[in-house]
Parts: structure tokens; sequence; C-alpha cells
């Protein structure tokens, strides 16, 4: 048997169990499904109607029909009648979604695909100062509390990110 076998997940999570598979016979592991009050993902475009198109390179999707509750940014809304998937993408159902909240650059400073690239002199300064408590309340004071979107493109590299 591979996996958790042996490790010490079986001592520290109850909820872990080992079943016989009903296809091999072999025993496995399964586990509970994760099921988060909320998912928050950032989209590349929404429309009207509440649906979304994603990155099919990212887990938004999973994120998403997972989570009791679902909010998206998105980079713009279009008409529902030019809504469409391109390939590398992929549609997420209104039916799976909350709120869609329009927030252009919204994931800087991650990239967001056919939209721009990550800002990587931001990631580098953040991960510096996320080593200590101390720098990353520094990085939280500069960059995110009492933040307006103005203030944060004029403090980071968010309008230049192509």
């Amino acid at each position: 048997m591979l996996g958790f076998a042996g490790s010490d997940y079986e001592k520290v999570r109850a909820d872990f169990r080992r079943l016989a598979d009903p296809y091999t016979g072999k025993e496995i592991f399964v586990v509970p499904a994760i099921v988060p009050d909320w998912a928050a993902i950032h989209a590349i475009r929404g429309d009207e109607n509440g649906n979304a198109i994603c990155s099919a390179r990212e887990s938004d999707r999973l994120a998403v029909l997972a989570a009791k509750r679902t909010v998206v940014t998105v980079e713009e809304i279009v008409p529902a009648d030019a809504f469409v998937a391109r390939p590398g993408e992929i549609f997420l159902s209104a039916l799976h979604i909350d709120l869609v909240v329009v927030a252009p650059r919204g994931a800087h400073p991650g990239a967001c695909v056919n939209a721009y690239g990550i800002d990587r002199a931001h990631v580098e300064k953040y991960l510096a100062a996320s080593k200590t408590a101390e720098g990353f309340s520094s990085y939280l004071a500069e960059y995110v509390m009492g933040m307006t979107e103005e203030r944060y493109r004029a403090a980071t590299s968010a309008a230049e990110v192509a």
C-alpha cells in the first residue's frame, strides 16, 4: 500500500480511512472532501449574468465547486453575447458564484493569464518582507492597510506590468 500507510497521518488524522479499493481490492486511503465556507478567485472576465471565465491552468474551478459560497474578481465585464471561453480558458457558471466584482489588475502582483504577467520585483519584495513578523507588518502597512487602488498602483509597479 502506498501513500499515507505507516505514516503519522494514521495517528493524527482520525478522519483518514483505509478502505478496499472497489476496483482492485487493494487497501487505499480515503479522505473527506474539503468544503471551505468561501472561495475567492480572480478571473479573466465575467458577464452581466454572473458567469466567469478563468484560466484552465489554475485550480480555480475546483475551489469554486468545493466552496459553499464564492466571490470572483474579474478584469472586466463583457456582454453575454461576447462571453466565450478561448483555448486555455474555462467557463464558471453563475450557479456556483455568489458575487462578481470588477477589479482590473486584481491579481497583482501575481499574473492574470491573457491579461498581464507576474510582477516579480514586487513578489520578491513581499517574500523578503514576510520572513519576519516585523517585516510582514511593515509590508501590510505600506501596501495593504488603508490603501486605495490609486495609492496601491502608485506605490507598486502595477500600472507598468504588461
